[in-house]
C-alpha cells in the first residue's frame, strides 16, 4: 500500500502541474500543446514522463473529483496552488495545524488508490493493458 500511496503522490503532482497549465491557456503537457514549445521554460518538465500516461492523469482527475469536499479542497490547495510551498504555508493557508494537513492528505491518498484500483478492476476482461494504470506506473516493464 505505501507504494501505492507514493505513486499517487506522484500522479498528483503530475495532475496539479496539468491542471495549472490547462488553466493558464497550454494545453497540458509539451506533446499535446503548440504554445509550449515556444513559451519560455518555468522551471517544471513539461514532457509526459516515462510510465504516465494521459489515461493516469484522467483517472486522478476523477478520483479527485469524487472525494469529499473536505479532502477534494485539500488535494487541489497542495497539488495545484501549493507546489513549492512549506507544508507549514500549505496549512495555514487552509486554517489547519501540519498534522491535519498530514492526515487529511493520507485520507485522500488512500481514497485515490482505492477508487482508480477500482475504476480500473472492473474492467479488467476487456482491459487491452491487464490492469490499473497506477499498477503499470510502479511495475518495470518486463521484456
Amino acid at each position: 500500500m505505501s507504494d501505492d500511496l507514493a505513486a499517487v503522490d506522484v500522479l498528483l503532482c503530475r495532475w496539479g502541474r496539468r491542471a495549472l497549465r490547462c488553466e493558464s491557456a497550454a494545453l497540458g503537457f509539451a506533446s499535446c500543446s503548440i504554445l509550449s514549445s515556444s513559451a519560455a521554460s518555468d522551471g517544471f518538465d513539461t514532457a509526459i514522463p516515462k510510465g504516465v500516461a494521459d489515461a493516469d492523469i484522467e483517472a486522478v482527475d476523477g478520483a479527485v473529483k469524487r472525494l469529499p469536499k473536505l479532502l477534494q479542497v485539500v488535494v487541489i490547495e497542495v497539488y495545484q496552488f501549493g507546489q513549492g510551498k512549506s507544508a507549514r504555508a500549505q496549512a495555514e493557508k487552509l486554517g489547519v495545524d501540519r498534522l491535519t494537513l498530514g492526515k487529511y492528505l493520507v485520507s485522500a491518498h488512500r481514497k485515490i488508490v482505492l477508487d482508480i484500483g477500482n475504476q480500473y478492476r472492473q474492467n479488467l476482461p476487456h482491459s487491452a493493458n491487464g490492469g490499473s494504470c497506477l499498477q503499470q506506473f510502479i511495475q518495470p516493464a518486463t521484456i
